[in-house]
């Protein structure tokens, strides 16, 4: 599924001082941080895309992001970003979404992320509730 939202000045980062080192040249450019939280939007709409409103709350809560694996390709700057998102696997406690961050044509990144469901309390991770597979198992690649 593609979610599209606008970049503005705003967003971008401009100073040389503080680019981040895994942006590609120099200029104006969103930093990782964002992208992440572009991402996360994604996944948001991606969710109601399958259908799901206050039941992708499920998800929200004893969720923690254990490992990001991001290629960066090109610099992301003002403007149109498109984020293609998708759940490419399903364990016993965890997921990964694969997320294409898009702009003017060009896959500017491919991110992976791995979630785990997590117990705070105990400190330690548990397995997948079934309304939380009830929720991710439809929205699986291939599917």
């Amino acid at each position: 599924m593609r979610t599209t939202m606008t970049i503005t000045p705003e967003d971008c980062r401009i100073d040389a001082d503080q680019l981040d080192p895994t942006a590609p040249g120099y200029g104006a450019h969103l930093p990782f941080h964002a992208i992440l939280q572009r991402c996360g939007i994604a996944w948001r709409a991606h969710l109601g895309s399958l259908g799901h409103g206050v039941d992708a709350e499920a998800l929200d809560t004893g969720v923690i992001v254990p490992n990001v694996n991001a290629d960066f390709r090109a610099e992301v700057h003002v403007g149109e970003l498109a984020i293609d998102v998708g759940l490419v696997a399903v364990g016993t406690s965890s997921f990964t979404l694969r997320c294409d961050v898009v702009q003017d044509d060009v896959v500017a990144a491919s991110v992976r992320v791995v979630l785990v469901s997590f117990d705070y309390a105990r400190r330690a991770t548990v397995p997948l509730t079934a309304q939380q597979r009830a929720l991710l198992e439809p929205g699986l690649a291939g599917s």
